[in-house]
């Protein structure tokens, strides 16, 4: 089997084109057949120059040291990312020309293509400027006046660099000190946060005895996380010595009253998780999509809660770096009486919140790009392990569904008795409405549709009386068919179809004539019980 692999396109350095194989656009398009050359091209293309040794270009700044990259993320704290990125590619650009120069100065047997100078390289923030022409001594009285205004200059040029320097220096240091104060601020949050939490968990029988198993405003600690019985006693240095217990309260209760929508963090974690569901919910989301991005947080917060177990600090996001407890929450899920695909489905919702948290680093967060890495590839790993047994899951539920599908007898009886009793289950609804009726109706109705099409009862529920009165105008003179693109599974396999016959659409059309009479149905959805009276 033929395996593609995706490329990402790499700027030429000649020509700004995007290309794939840059070597061999390099090699064919612009003939450069100097190995050496090209090879300072590609790095320049990939943003792989060694700038470690260059001096600093920050205007101000006397850095000559050894690191330059770390130098400029670590104390050029008043510089943003984009302007980061663009003295990064300055930089990267003038150590590239300059090795391209000092190539053509040793005149190599092959050819070289680039004619690139090092004066051509504009630098606009660099700290010394380059150096005037040697003075001549010269008796024209223009070259004095020249020679006094260029020290003139030079003189006004030192006063400004002094003063950038010093300006430079005030801003690093009032930057330090607000970072140093933020990151008090959190932890004085943080402290409080644990001195509550250390309260409830000093008191958890009488909090269980007060409020009962049920109860759902609950603090975070009132319920320390899940952990598994096997899992070994190597948790991380940093927590502490006891670990969560084996059994979990974070899921007990069902959909509203599940207990993991309690679960309260430090305020900057709790804003950086609002950020991801307002990101997982979009631009337009639906009422569905509200209640999924509520249950997908609400594991996203059991996971970092077991995570959190016995570490003091939660805003640096360091107590993720436990391998082993990643491994113990995965097992707790599986050892749970959650099936293997629900816990196959909440470890996929914790990937992709990774995958997030790895593309949108939270603020304060010191997990570096390796950490992510090893996290990411931990959870993919569990995720693997368990697809032999989700899908013997899946096979095994497949089988016994199939076990439980009606004959081809009791469908044909299903759909005489309901060519029967709809019409005159409509001439009830006619004549004396009731809601025993009504749902009797219903019934019906879905029972027709569903021995044809098997759709899910989702599929009835959000019909539309819009989507009827759409079939109606498209019908032909063999039937109708309606169009449902409200459904669960609507963003994988589109709208969901029915084509029912001139005798079955008149049914649906004759009841929303019926409907239209009825008080307090002013509903949109085709299939609506508006209480216990129609």
């Amino acid at each position: 089997m033929l395996r593609h692999t995706k490329m990402m396109a790499i700027g030429c350095p000649i020509c700004n084109s995007p290309y794939r194989a840059l070597s061999k656009h390099l090699l064919r398009n612009h003939s450069v057949r100097n190995l050496v050359e090209r090879r300072i091209l590609l790095l320049l293309a990939k943003g792989r120059i060694n700038i470690r040794l260059h001096p600093c270009i920050i205007a101000g700044c006397e850095y000559n040291g050894t690191r330059l990259d770390r130098h400029l993320y670590r104390n050029h704290v008043e510089l943003s990312r984009q302007q980061l990125h663009v003295v990064l590619t300055k930089l990267k650009m003038k150590v590239a020309t300059k090795k391209l120069h000092e190539l053509s100065l040793t005149n190599p047997r092959v050819a070289m293509i680039t004619s690139w100078d090092v004066d051509t390289v504009g630098d606009e923030v660099l700290s010394q400027p380059p150096p005037l022409s040697p003075v001549i001594k010269c008796d024209n009285p223009d070259c004095k006046e020249w020679r006094m205004d260029a020290n003139r200059m030079k003189a006004q040029r030192d006063i400004y660099a002094a003063e950038v320097k010093s300006l430079r220096c005030m801003l690093q240091q009032r930057i330090q000190r607000n970072q140093k104060r933020m990151n008090q601020r959190a932890e004085d949050q943080e402290r409080v946060f644990l001195r509550k939490r250390s309260r409830t968990e000093s008191t958890p029988k009488r909090l269980s005895k007060s409020k009962g198993p049920s109860c759902r405003k609950s603090p975070i600690a009132s319920h320390t996380p899940v952990s598994s019985s096997s899992e070994p006693a190597s948790i991380d240095t940093e927590a502490s010595s006891s670990s969560p217990p084996i059994h979990s309260p974070w899921f007990s209760g069902r959909g509203r009253g599940n207990r993991m929508r309690d679960i309260i963090f430090p305020r900057i974690m709790e804003k950086y998780l609002q950020g991801y569901r307002d990101h997982y919910e979009g631009i337009d989301p639906t009422v569905r999509l509200q209640e999924n991005a509520v249950s997908k947080i609400s594991r996203v917060k059991s996971f970092l809660s077991f995570m959190a177990h016995g570490f003091n600090r939660l805003s640096d996001w360091l107590f993720l770096r436990d391998l082993k407890r990643i491994r113990g929450w995965s097992r707790s899920l599986i050892k749970s009486s959650l099936q293997v695909t629900t816990s196959d489905f909440y470890i996929k919702n914790i990937s992709h919140f990774l995958k997030y948290m790895n593309e949108t680093p939270c603020k304060g967060s010191r997990l570096n790009q390796n950490d992510m890495i090893l996290i990411t590839r931990e959870v993919a790993a569990i995720l693997k392990s368990m697809r032999k047994k989700v899908f013997i899951h899946q096979m095994q539920v497949k089988r016994d569904k199939m076990e439980g599908l009606p004959s081809h007898k009791d469908i044909m009886a299903c759909l005489t008795a309901a060519k029967t009793r709809i019409p005159q289950l409509l001439d009830v609804m006619t004549s004396n409405p009731t809601h025993a009726t009504r749902c009797l109706l219903y019934g019906y109705m879905t029972l027709n549709w569903s021995c044809i099409y098997g759709h899910r009862p989702g599929v009835y529920s959000n019909m539309t009386n819009t989507d009827v009165l759409k079939a109606e105008i498209t019908g032909t003179a063999f039937g109708h068919l309606i169009h449902v693109s409200n459904h669960k599974t609507a963003n994988a396999f589109g709208e969901a179809q029915m084509y029912l016959t001139i005798e079955e659409f008149g049914w649906m059309k004759r009841w929303l004539e019926i409907k239209g009479t009825l008080t307090g149905t002013n509903n949109r959805y085709f299939l609506c019980i508006a209480g216990k009276n129609p």
